[in-house]
């Protein structure tokens, strides 16, 4: 009781607080509140064409920059952004969407911290939690582009045909990313073959968060959250949160690239999405879909991984060939899939929990061969409240002993277990244009979960940390959940309040309720 009472008081603190999020941004590091910064319009920084200078250019945290049009990092450019730095998107739609857009060569360093986070969102956003999480697409997104390996080729297919794939530029290895126009050699990424750098550096990214972009350029075409193209080994992505952006949360193009600590929240499409021969490593991701499923203007989501090979079945350049350990993502009880893995994709997925998804995996366009093959794993992961475990080429496999795709399925560790078994994966949000929470999810499994144990442990090689257990948290423990997320501003999950310690009566609500037990227990000893 004595921990319990302790928590309340941390929670009611908090919740106090919470008001004044959007001024406090910063104030651990000496940032000014942000209605005492003046604005500076990025356009003013950069040429005519949006180009930041080549030497080094430093966005302080006292000044409120606003993204008003596509801004380049140039080649040898270097843009620095200071923790507690505020970046403020116009909304501009279609192909002149605003981005901000690092290019071959050039480096962005936007090294925050859990204190002192980097933010860019809506011009529209007040950063007090109010900005309802339903509002997406309101500017592009974030764009890294390297010189590492992809395996775009001059005759790849869009999704395996039969059009042509909107990636070719006329060299191999030279790719045109996605949601941005094609002739200008700023939308590429890679390098002609043989001269790629694959532990290429394009700077840091620790403690940024990402909200309300994904701007619609045309049909079928966003920008992705944090859109990574032939993004080198040497880059550091780490503690990145997108929030409601209208396509992908964080779509890897090639490269070699690493990722951890990722939340992804009320996106509009994938929460991972890999392409084009991508071979990084990717740990610690927590997504929420929602809160919309209905198919109606405000629904939200797709499937929790995307993991594709590449645009071309049949190119001889080598596939992606990536590993996701402890995931946990929990679906709007839609039709999607917690994993779908086509187009030749190799790697794995391990250690990890898909809650609430009509289907668990889905292995099409030869990925099964890989599967079967032992170049692409499913393993140690848990799928909750799914209605089919498996499917190859959109046939359900036959949930029996002695299926040899199930056996398999179950040999490999991973388990289907019915609804709110593991995790408690509800949630709503009512009204659906609003963002009042009336039942928040808690993706902490309990401590000695069975469904959460796993014999696998990640690879020791100074990336994976050694978590041995399913999903992306702890059994029992504090998330890591950062502070300054919209999860932990809007109360989207139980853990994301204050710990949540504060909720004696464990009704995912710190209310009146909590109050009057923690009262009633004064003056009592507490052991």
């Amino acid at each position: 009781m004595k921990s319990k009472m302790k928590h309340t008081l941390a929670a009611v603190a908090v919740l106090a607080a919470s008001a004044g999020h959007a001024q406090s941004i910063g104030a651990a590091c000496g940032c000014p509140t942000v209605g005492a910064r003046p604005t500076v319009n990025l356009s003013t920084l950069a040429d005519v064409n949006g180009n930041l200078p080549v030497a080094n250019t430093t966005l302080a945290c006292n000044t409120l920059y606003v993204l008003d049009k596509k801004i380049y990092v140039p080649d040898g450019g270097d843009l620095f952004i200071e923790p507690g730095t505020v970046i403020k998107c116009v909304d501009n739609s279609g192909i002149n969407a605003h981005a901000l857009i690092v290019t071959r060569g050039g480096q962005i360093w936007a090294n925050g911290s859990e204190s002192c986070p980097i933010i860019m969102t809506s011009v529209a956003d007040p950063l007090d939690g109010s900005y309802a999480v339903t509002n997406r697409g309101k500017w592009g997104g974030l764009i890294i582009l390297g010189r590492a390996f992809n395996n775009v080729r001059n005759t790849d297919l869009k999704d395996g045909g039969p059009a042509a794939s909107t990636s070719i530029t006329g060299t191999n290895g030279v790719g045109l990313i996605e949601g941005l126009a094609g002739g200008d050699s700023r939308h590429f990424y890679g390098m002609p073959i043989g001269s790629e750098v694959n532990n290429d550096n394009s700077g840091i990214l620790r403690h940024v968060s990402l909200r309300h972009g994904g701007e619609l350029l045309g049909t079928a075409n966003e920008i992705n959250g944090l859109t990574m193209g032939s993004v080198g080994s040497a880059t550091i992505i780490e503690h990145i949160e997108v929030t409601s952006n209208l396509d992908d949360a964080f779509e890897f193009f090639g490269g070699s690239v690493n990722a951890k600590y990722l939340v992804a929240m009320h996106c509009d499409d994938d929460y991972i999405d890999w392409d084009q021969g991508y071979t990084g490593k990717i740990q610690f991701v927590y997504g929420l879909q929602g809160p919309d499923n209905s198919g109606g203007a405000l629904n939200q989501g797709d499937n929790g991984v995307e993991l594709d090979g590449d645009d071309g079945p049949g190119n001889p350049a080598a596939k992606s060939d990536a590993h996701i350990w402890n995931a946990t993502i929990i679906a709007r009880g839609s039709s999607d899939e917690g994993i779908e893995a086509k187009l030749e994709t190799k790697g794995s997925v391990n250690n990890s929990i898909f809650a609430n998804f009509g289907r668990g995996i889905n292995l099409s366009s030869n990925v099964a061969t890989n599967w079967n093959g032992g170049t692409f794993n499913v393993k140690n992961c848990t799928f909750q409240g799914v209605t089919t475990g498996l499917r190859i080429n959109a046939v359900a496999v036959p949930e029996v002993v002695g299926n040899a795709d199930w056996d398999k399925f179950l040999a490999d560790g991973n388990a289907k277990i019915p609804a709110g078994s593991l995790i408690d994966a509800t949630f709503a949000i009512s009204p659906l244009a609003s963002n009042t929470v009336t039942d928040r999810a808690n993706p902490v499994p309990a401590a000695g979960a069975p469904a959460a144990a796993t014999t696998l442990k990640p690879p020791t090689d100074g990336f994976y940390e050694g978590a041995q257990y399913r999903g992306a948290f702890e059994p029992g423990a504090e998330p890591w959940t950062p502070s300054y997320s919209v999860a932990a501003t809007i109360g989207s999950d139980i853990s994301a309040v204050a710990g949540c310690d504060g909720d004696l009566n464990s009704d995912g609500l710190v209310n009146a309720t909590d109050f009057g037990l923690f009262v009633n227990a004064f003056n009592t000893t507490c052991y």
